[in-house]
């Protein structure tokens, strides 16, 4: 194919000059066109396929977008509980996950400068600032136990700190291991659903970032 002169598509010439230059598709592009528009594989050129490939391409990165979307919305459902050892449970052990979240407080004031204080205002602003970066931390390990082919997440440890000269910031830390839980029935069916969900599209985001790895490298 490298050896063609012509676009076996347009007939453009191929060429590779200083001020213009014409060529071929690669064939992960062609293939991507070919999937996304649910057509024939076509071999073509940069002059005819440029602006089929950008449209395939636009549609491609929304149906990916669409798929970890979907995801998101279970995955609040993978277990993440602070157990070692869950009762009845027959899993897997696949490895550690962590997550972090630093957020301002706004608050330059240590948490215990003062009792008025920690029963008042900045007690209640404190603690939605802590609440946000724990469901911050929960979504990050979720989110690395399904890349890593995990459904559930045990011994998991939740520390909490005050950075910055002033005390201005709070830092949530989570850690747990991550499971690859077989008897998904000791979970209430809700759960399984989502969990055998999110299992089927983390396949399919997978094998579409292993087909398209040229592609997404310099995309992203």
């Amino acid at each position: 194919m490298n050896n063609l002169t012509s676009c076996p598509n347009c007939g453009a010439k191929i060429k590779d000059g200083v001020f213009s230059s014409n060529f071929l598709m690669s064939d992960v592009k062609s293939e991507l066109i070919a999937e996304v528009n649910n057509s024939p594989k076509i071999t073509g050129c940069s002059k005819c396929l440029s602006d089929t490939y950008e449209q395939a391409f636009s549609k491609f990165v929304a149906n990916r977008k669409k798929i970890q979307d979907e995801i998101l919305e279970h995955i609040k459902n993978v277990p993440v509980i602070t157990t070692h050892s869950p009762f009845n449970w027959d899993y897997k052990v696949l490895g550690l996950v962590t997550g972090q979240s630093t957020t301002g407080t706004g608050l330059f004031t240590e948490v215990g400068a003062s009792w008025t204080d920690f029963f008042g205002m900045q007690s209640q602003a404190y603690n939605k600032k802590i609440a946000s970066g724990e469901e911050l931390c929960l979504q990050q390990i979720r989110s690395k136990a399904v890349r890593v082919g995990g459904n559930a997440v045990i011994a998991v440890d939740i520390d909490y700190s005050e950075m910055g000269g002033e005390k201005g910031m709070i830092m949530v830390c989570m850690s747990g291991t991550v499971v690859k839980l077989n008897n998904l029935e000791v979970l209430d069916q809700y759960k399984v659903e989502s969990i055998k969900k999110i299992s089927f599209l983390a396949d399919k985001l997978h094998a579409s970032n292993n087909k398209y790895a040229e592609i997404l490298e310099k995309f992203n």
